[in-house]
């Protein structure tokens, strides 16, 4: 049975197609790639599963997560999923922290909201996840604010709001991009310890190949809003069958 499955999955805005006939499901565990062109959906795509797209974009279609049709659920459905059943990782961490809020408190919420743990429980489990992050002192680290870390402790600290409910599955788009070299290294080591510990399926959107073919064993191929191209990492990057994939591989070798 699959966890997520996504079908003939459309987006547009007004009469404009930015999305379509989307189809892929992932199972329980499985870590799959999204890959493509900046502007090719990737990122319209997740929004769609986590029922975040923008005001003025109307989805067609199914996703399902388990028996849960995710496309036309209430808000109130999609919160209880959100951060306890699939989280998300996103590109710019500061978009996804309180600036006004200790980062150990934003963390322990996260548990608390859920109702996962109890307030003084969270707490101490908010200290733990920043360690098992690699986040150096966690305790010290707990009690600063977003701007007095850097933008790789930032983004670890929202990967331990994201682990925090031992999510099914993890998104996470584009989570690297802004961070140097050494620092990204570091920040998927610890997406790839956090997924393996947790049992959690992973969505991996990105454009960088090398990062997909360390990170994943499935990679879905999308351009202009359609998946062109799936298989296995292996077997797609080294011998693919779309010119689209190809051009991509001759860009980033």
């Amino acid at each position: 049975m699959s966890l997520l499955s996504v079908e003939g999955l459309g987006i547009a805005a007004g009469s404009l197609p930015l999305v379509e006939d989307v189809s892929f499901t992932i199972a329980p565990g499985e870590r799959v790639g999204l890959i493509g062109a900046s502007g090719s959906g990737k990122s319209l795509t997740a929004s769609a599963v986590m029922g975040l797209l923008p005001e003025g974009l109307t989805p067609a279609g199914s996703v399902r997560f388990g028996e849960r049709e995710l496309l036309g659920a209430s808000e109130r459905e999609l919160s209880r999923l959100r951060g306890k059943n699939i989280a998300m990782v996103f590109q710019e961490p500061m978009s996804a922290l309180n600036p006004s809020m200790r980062v150990g408190r934003q963390v322990a919420e996260a548990m608390s909201l859920h109702g996962t743990r109890d307030r003084r429980g969270a707490k101490a489990a908010a200290v733990e996840l920043l360690g098992r992050v690699r986040l150096p002192e966690p305790e010290r680290t707990a009690r600063a604010y977003p701007h007095q870390l850097s933008g790789g402790q930032r983004q670890r600290v929202v990967l331990a709001i994201a682990l925090a409910n031992d999510p099914a599955l993890l998104i996470c788009d584009e989570p690297t991009t802004a961070l140097d070299v050494t620092v990204q290294a570091r920040v998927l080591e610890v997406i790839n310890e956090g997924v393996r510990d947790h049992g959690s399926a992973l969505l991996f959107i990105t454009h960088d190949l090398a990062v997909v073919a360390t990170m994943c064993e499935r990679v879905l191929v999308m351009n202009e809003g359609r998946i062109v191209e799936s298989g296995s990492t292996r077997d797609v990057l080294g011998s693919p069958k779309h010119e689209y994939t190809a051009r991509l591989l001759e860009a980033s070798a």
